[in-house]
């Protein structure tokens, strides 16, 4: 019996043992009542005793001295500012840990939920350029040549060594005849006008003299008129005289009839004298005129007749000179229309995009070609373009025009555009330098045109990422009233 008691006290120190800690205040008052109640076993041989009253309080004194609930009051405020701290602590690390989650996680969750192609390529077209006549080829640049707005594009030109000119050279022949001939009616309009100023100073000077002339003999005239008239005023008074003293006798007849003819003679005179006066006015009128009044000539001289025969001749060559001035100058149109019709016959200058890459050349360099023969192949990059397949989710979201990014797989820059052609499984057009059916991942075919991709639009081949930004649902989705995605904004490059 006793040693059954004493294994069930042990069994219960090894159970309260573990459960409190060694160093605590409780803990020990219990080990001191466990060793006084085994202490009491012992001395009783296995008879258990109930342990007093007294026995517990000078245990409990022993083992919570005075003092003791005041120390740990004061222990326990740091205690509780510390487990308050560490709170605060543990509250901030979590809420920088969910920050971090939501700031590194969006990027990736974001291009998770965008709508983006399952392979994409950048791509462009060919362009095929024929020869525009027939002749030899004069290229200036390399097969492998590259060029962009910075750099101009070769200069490929086809020569017909052999075009036909002979309207040009006939028009020519017609031209340079027209030119003679302009050139002597302007040597021979100057000589005549040379001929005919020289006319108009004789003639001139021939009027001058002439009104001198003239006013020489009406002043002649004018004092023969003056004795006329004195003449006659003497003749009359003598006349009158005779008169009287024939009333009384004095004079004979005869002398009367003297003095009678003497005044009829004056009076003639005088009148004859008036009328030549008169003749010389009428004249020196006419010529002051340049109408010039004679017996030996006509209205005009022999020079003033040459200079009107030289004036007519002159308006003669101006007019011939005129018509020729016309014709050469319509024939130098015709002229500069056939030579800019036989540099076309004979060259032509081949028109490249601005900014590409030969891609296939087909001739060499001076050999002869047809017209509208294959002459070399051309990557317009000015039109860069990119090639991509989608799943058939994203193509039953897409239609032209909607909005799209191309990111390359090397390099941050991304690249804007808009979807031009939905081709879904029949591919696209075979002018492409990539044809789209050889991205195999998928059966649906986007054609996105690229806004400015500069020098890499000759990129042809580099691989990428396309991302379609905000659009419309097709017209079929909508007509059917099915709901679709909201897509997500275009990252940005």
């Amino acid at each position: 019996m006793r040693s059954s008691n004493s294994s069930r006290a042990q069994g219960s120190r090894a159970a309260i043992a573990p459960s409190v800690a060694p160093s605590s205040p409780v803990s020990s008052a219990q080990g001191d009542i466990a060793d006084a109640d085994d202490a009491t076993v012992d001395r009783t041989r296995g008879k258990p005793h109930p342990v007093g009253a007294r026995s517990v309080q000078l245990v409990l004194e022993h083992s919570f001295p005075p003092g003791t609930e005041d120390a740990e009051s004061t222990e326990a405020q740091p205690s509780e500012r510390k487990h308050f701290t560490a709170g605060v602590r543990r509250f901030l690390k979590i809420a920088v840990g969910v920050a971090l989650v939501v700031a590194f996680g969006w990027a990736p969750l974001r291009a998770m939920l965008a709508t983006t192609s399952v392979e994409a390529i950048i791509n462009a077209r060919i362009e095929t350029i024929r020869s525009p006549l027939d002749g030899v080829i004069q290229f200036g640049a390399p097969e492998s040549a590259n060029w962009s707005s910075a750099a101009a594009p070769p200069k490929l030109v086809v020569v017909d060594p052999y075009a036909d000119r002979s309207r040009l050279d006939e028009l020519r022949r017609q031209y340079s005849g027209l030119e003679s001939q302009t050139h002597t009616l302007e040597r021979e309009s100057l000589l005549t006008q040379t001929a005919l100023d020289a006319l108009d100073l004789q003639v001139k000077k021939f009027r001058e003299n002439r009104l001198k002339l003239i006013e020489a003999r009406l002043a002649a005239q004018v004092a023969e008129l003056d004795a006329a008239i004195a003449k006659t005023s003497q003749v009359t008074t003598s006349k009158h005289r005779s008169e009287q003293l024939q009333k009384t006798g004095d004079i004979s007849a005869a002398e009367s009839d003297r003095t009678q003819y003497e005044w009829s003679a004056a009076t003639s005179a005088e009148a004859a004298a008036r009328k030549r006066l008169e003749e010389t006015k009428v004249e020196r009128d006419a010529v002051a005129e340049g109408v010039f009044v004679g017996d030996s000539y006509n209205d005009s001289p022999s020079s003033e007749q040459r200079a009107t025969e030289l004036r007519l001749r002159e308006g003669e060559l101006d007019a011939q000179l005129e018509a020729a001035r016309s014709q050469t100058k319509h024939l130098a149109d015709q002229i500069a229309e056939e030579e800019a019709r036989y540099q076309r016959r004979s060259e032509a200058t081949v028109v490249l995009p601005v900014k590409g890459r030969v891609w296939e050349m087909l001739i060499a360099p001076g050999e002869y070609v047809s017209k509208g023969q294959d002459l070399l192949r051309v990557l317009d990059c000015s039109k860069p373009i990119v090639s991509a397949n989608v799943d058939e989710r994203v193509y039953d979201r897409l239609e032209v025009g909607s909005p799209a990014t191309f990111r390359p797989l090397e390099g941050n820059k991304t690249y804007r555009g808009t979807v031009i052609n939905l081709t879904g499984a029949a591919g696209a057009s075979a002018n492409f330098a990539i044809p789209p059916l050889s991205l195999r991942k998928s059966s649906f075919y986007v054609t996105i045109a690229m806004d400015d991709m500069g020098e890499a639009g000759c990129s042809i081949g580099r691989t990428g990422t396309a991302t379609f930004g905000r659009g419309e649902v097709g017209s079929a989705r909508e007509d059917r009233g099915e709901g679709h995605l909201r897509l997500g904004p275009l990252p940005e490059s």
